[in-house]
């Protein structure tokens, strides 16, 4: 009997030992499953903060930040992650997470949405020589902080250089190195088409505009000048040529109607135009332009080839006003086009306003009782003249001369009537302003007082001309056409012409035109792959 007891007991022992053992491998594969479900969740969450942080940071720079990285430790695991694609995007975006054996992996595309209304440089018009000298120059079309170490944001990026004109486009590509040239498409970004912006309208809005500062002739800066803040933006346009020696610094938009030549410093930030019909422009000493520069070869009413001509067909026509003592009183660049007049109406008031050419204030309120009035460089000057007063009518033809005199309140109309641009002798302002004697043989109205000695100057002169040299004429008279001055453009030296969204910002209040859509950033195409291989 005490066999059999001790028999049952070692039986019980091992039924016990048995039940024991399985409850261990069952706590242990249920700690075991545990685990790996606390490592797919660790992992989850791994790679969830290895995705914020790389859409955190190809958003805020998405044109740049393209990285791959690969086993970063965190805690018990490790994370990777990668952002691929060109600068304009799509981005690819890759983020893992690995605790243990669990890997989980979230795969998602970052796309931007909006164009910039400007480019760096946008060329409008064609060329007649482009130079590109040296290598310390860069034109860059990505969007670029005016202050160091200031993120760039989401704003877009755009392109280097946009010309309006196919052949324009192969011009600067055969003449500027590429890695010069940078924008959304890489190096040597320069593309063909219209702007995301109206320049007609921009410019007339500018024009309009109740502070505009306008300065009149060519001007030469030799000194220190700045214009506006950037609490204060400025608009500021000058009708003539711009030489800069000095150092010129601005905030806001410079509208430059003529030559632009940089050889001093020019620091700018927003925008700047510059309208060189025939003209040039040259960048090549120490320049920063922060924003945008547009140049054109075309009227603000919107003249070039194909397009509607106003005024004189085939060109425009220029006009500078003297007072006495040679002292320069008013330019008018593109007055035909301007006025959209094929006429010269010398008795027009006010200086500048509406077409007006200062007959009010320097002869007809000035004093004088009788005046002569003589018309110089008439020779190959097509027109007709007409002249009234109370007593008199004279009309003929320009070239058969004018040489009167007339009691100042008897003169009741002197105008001149042009079919077509080249019914007009050619030349340049700085040409005919530094003339006094023969302002350069161009059609030019002088008036004397008649009580006065023979030998006295002026009190009065007006010279118009055809703003372009003879063998630029063509001759062409159809009114829906017209072939526009070519510029040149010149860039050597230490300059720097930057899109800048912030830079254009800061003069969204003085003209709402330059307000650009909103710029978005969206994520799409998320997925999430548990237990996916790392494969970076």
């Amino acid at each position: 009997m005490g066999k059999g007891i001790m028999i049952v007991v070692i039986a019980s022992l091992l039924t016990i030992g048995s039940i024991n053992s399985s409850d261990n491998e069952t706590e242990i594969q249920a700690q075991l499953v545990r685990t790996e479900y606390e490592d797919q969740i660790l992992a989850r969450e791994l790679a969830h903060s290895a995705f914020n942080l790389v859409v955190a940071n190809a958003s805020r720079d998405f044109s740049g930040f393209r990285e791959d990285v690969n086993d970063v430790a965190y805690g018990d695991g490790e994370f990777a992650y990668s952002a691929v694609g060109d600068a304009q995007g799509p981005i690819a975006l890759v983020a893992y997470g690995n605790v243990g054996s669990a890997v989980h992996r979230i795969d998602a595309t970052l796309e931007k949405t909006g164009d910039p209304l400007l480019d760096a440089i946008t060329f409008d018009g064609p060329f007649s020589s482009v130079t590109a000298n040296g290598n310390s120059f860069l034109i860059s079309g990505m969007n670029t902080p005016v202050e160091e170490g200031e993120e760039a944001g989401i704003a877009a990026d755009g392109h280097a250089i946009r010309t309006t004109l196919d052949e324009s486009q192969e011009q600067l590509l055969s003449e500027i190195d590429a890695d010069q040239i940078v924008g959304i498409l890489g190096e040597g970004d320069v593309v063909s088409g219209a702007p995301n912006i109206d320049l007609d309208a921009l410019q007339d809005s500018i024009l309009v505009h109740p502070d505009l500062i306008t300065l009149e002739g060519n001007q030469r800066f030799n000194g220190s000048d700045s214009f506006g803040s950037r609490e204060n933006p400025a608009l500021v346009s000058i009708d003539g040529d711009v030489r800069i020696n000095g150092n010129v610094s601005g905030f806001g938009v410079l509208m430059v109607n003529g030559s632009l030549k940089a050889a001093g410093t020019l620091q700018w930030e927003g925008l700047v135009i510059v309208n060189s019909f025939g003209g040039e422009a040259e960048f090549k000493g120490t320049v920063d332009i922060f924003g945008a520069l547009v140049m054109r070869s075309l009227t603000p009413s919107g003249e070039s080839g194909g397009y509607v001509d106003a005024g004189l067909a085939g060109g425009h026509l220029d006009v500078d006003v003297f007072g006495s003592g040679n002292s320069m009183e008013h330019h008018e660049h593109q007055y035909d086009d301007q006025h959209d007049t094929n006429q010269i109406d010398f008795l027009k008031d006010d200086c500048g306003v509406d077409g007006g050419l200062c007959w009010k204030d320097k002869v007809g309120d000035a004093g004088y009782t009788s005046v002569r009035m003589e018309l110089l460089g008439t020779d190959n000057t097509e027109g007709n003249l007409h002249f009234e007063t109370s007593t008199l009518l004279v009309e003929g033809r320009i070239d058969e001369g004018f040489n009167r005199e007339a009691s100042v309140a008897d003169i009741d109309a002197f105008t001149l009537t042009f079919t077509e641009i080249c019914d007009l002798n050619g030349s340049s302002p700085e040409a005919v302003q530094g003339d006094s004697n023969a302002r350069d043989g161009m059609l030019t109205l002088q008036v004397f007082d008649a009580t006065a000695d023979e030998d006295a100057l002026p009190i009065h002169e007006v010279t118009v001309y055809r703003h372009s040299d003879a063998a630029s004429c063509t001759g062409n008279s159809d009114p829906d056409r017209v072939d526009v001055q070519p510029q040149s453009f010149y860039i050597n030296g230490n300059v720097g012409i930057y899109r800048s969204e912030s830079a254009l910002n800061n003069v969204v209040d003085l003209l709402p035109a330059m307000q650009a859509a909103p710029v978005e950033i969206t994520l799409s195409s998320m997925r999430h792959v548990a237990n996916q291989p790392l494969e970076m």
